[in-house]
C-alpha cells in the first residue's frame, strides 16, 4: 500500500465528502489509509479512512519528501484550476 502515498483521491462518503485528499500515511488495518488536505486536516493529524471510500483522481502523485501541508494545498487548488478551465 506504500504506493498509494502521494496519490489524490475524491472521499466519496462521509462527512468529508467530495472533499479532495492525498494518502499520506498507511495503517496496520487492512483496507485503511491516512489522508490530510493540508486545511482541515493537516499532515500531522491526517483521518484514517477506508480505501472503498475513496475514487482516485487522475493526476501526478506528489513524492513523499513532499508531503507538507502547503504543498498539498497548492497542489489541490492547482488541480482545481485546472479541471474547471476545462
Amino acid at each position: 500500500m506504500d504506493d498509494l502515498l502521494g496519490q489524490f483521491f475524491v472521499s466519496l462518503a462521509g462527512r468529508d465528502k467530495s472533499m479532495i485528499c492525498t494518502v499520506v500515511g498507511t495503517t496496520e488495518d487492512e483496507g485503511y489509509v491516512l489522508i490530510a488536505d493540508g486545511k482541515l486536516r493537516k499532515v500531522e493529524s491526517p483521518k484514517k479512512k477506508k480505501l472503498k471510500h475513496l475514487k482516485p483522481i487522475d493526476c501526478e502523485k506528489l513524492s513523499q519528501e513532499k508531503l507538507t501541508n502547503r504543498f498539498i494545498r497548492e497542489a489541490i487548488n492547482e488541480y482545481k484550476e485546472n479541471n474547471e478551465a476545462v
